[in-house]
C-alpha cells in the first residue's frame, strides 16, 4: 500500500476541509502485496470508504449484498455499514480514499462506473505525488475533491453547499468570466454551473438576483453581442462568422441572429454600411 495525500490534522484552509472533509487518506494498493486477511472479515468504519478498481477484480459483501467490482468500477461503503472482501485475484489494482463528512443520507453503498474524468483525476494524483511539495499538495486536494463531488453526484447524494449571501457575488463574476471567456463555444447552463460547482438551480438563483436574468439570457445575450462585433469586421465572411461561434451551419447562425436581433446578420451589416 502507498498513502498519496494524509489530511492534516489542523486542516483548515484546504478546499477538502471547505467541502467539509476530515480525515482523508488517498492510496494505491495492490494485491500482489497488500492482500490482508482482516479486510476479509465483518467490519465497518466511522468513515466514508470508496475503492477504485483500475485491474483485476474483487467481490465485497455489504450488508449481506454482493458486489463484483471489476476494473473500471468503483464503490462507496457509506459510515457504519459492516462490509468485507469476498474474493480478489492477485494482480488485483485500486485507488481508495477513505475520509469523514457529516451526511443525513441513508444509503449503505453505491456501486459505479469510473468516468474519464474521475480516471483523469486518480492519474493526476499519482503524478503529482511524484513531485513531493506544496503547489503539489495543493493539487491533490483539489482533484480529491473533484473526485468526490462526481462519486457523489453519480450516486445522487444531495449536495449541501450553503452558499452564504456575501459569496454569491463571487459566484455570478465566475460564471460571468466563464461565459464571457468560451462564448464563442456556446457553453450550457449545465456546464457553466458545473465550472462552479453549483447546481444549475443554485446558478440560476443567484444569477437573477443579481442579473434581474436567468444565465441562459446571459449566455445568449453575449452571445449576439460578439457576433454583432465580428459582423462589423468586413473582412470576416458570414460563413466565417458561422464557424468561429460554433454553429453547425451557416443555416442555424442565420436563425439565431434573426430570431434574437429581429434582422438577418446581412441585413443587420448593411445597416452598418458594410
Amino acid at each position: 500500500m502507498k498513502i498519496f495525500y494524509k489530511q492534516p490534522e489542523q486542516d483548515l484552509q484546504s478546499s477538502l476541509s471547505r467541502f467539509g472533509v476530515q480525515n482523508c487518506y488517498f492510496k494505491r494498493l495492490s494485491l500482489d502485496r497488500d492482500d490482508k486477511s482482516v479486510t476479509k472479515k465483518p467490519h465497518y468504519h466511522t468513515g466514508f470508504e470508496i475503492h477504485f478498481i483500475t485491474e483485476g477484480f474483487q467481490e465485497y459483501e455489504v450488508n449481506g449484498s454482493c458486489y463484483t467490482l471489476e476494473s473500471g468500477r468503483f464503490l462507496i461503503i457509506y459510515p457504519g455499514i459492516r462490509h468485507k472482501v469476498i474474493a480478489s485475484v492477485p494482480h488485483t489494482q485500486k485507488y481508495s480514499i477513505t475520509f469523514d463528512k457529516h451526511t443525513e443520507e441513508s444509503q449503505t453503498c453505491f456501486f459505479g462506473t469510473i468516468t474519464d474524468r474521475i480516471a483523469g483525476n486518480l492519474d493526476y494524483i499519482f503524478n503529482e505525488s511524484l513531485l513531493k511539495n506544496e503547489i503539489s499538495t495543493m493539487l491533490i486536494e483539489n482533484n480529491i475533491l473533484e473526485i468526490l463531488v462526481w462519486v457523489f453526484r453519480l450516486s445522487g447524494m444531495e449536495e449541501k453547499k450553503n452558499i452564504q449571501k456575501q459569496d454569491e457575488n463571487v459566484f455570478v463574476s465566475l460564471a460571468k468570466r466563464y461565459i464571457d471567456d468560451n462564448i464563442e463555444m456556446a457553453p450550457s447552463v449545465e456546464e457553466v454551473s458545473e465550472y462552479c460547482y453549483l447546481s444549475t438551480k443554485q446558478l440560476t438563483r443567484i444569477f437573477q438576483r443579481y442579473e434581474e436574468i436567468s444565465p441562459g439570457e446571459y449566455i445568449k445575450n453575449r452571445r449576439i453581442s460578439k457576433i454583432e462585433k465580428l459582423l462589423a469586421d468586413d473582412l470576416l465572411s458570414l460563413k466565417q462568422i458561422s464557424e468561429i461561434m460554433n454553429f453547425n451551419n451557416e443555416y442555424y447562425f442565420n436563425a439565431f441572429f434573426k430570431k434574437n436581433s429581429g434582422m438577418p446578420p446581412g441585413e443587420y451589416r448593411k445597416m452598418l454600411g458594410k
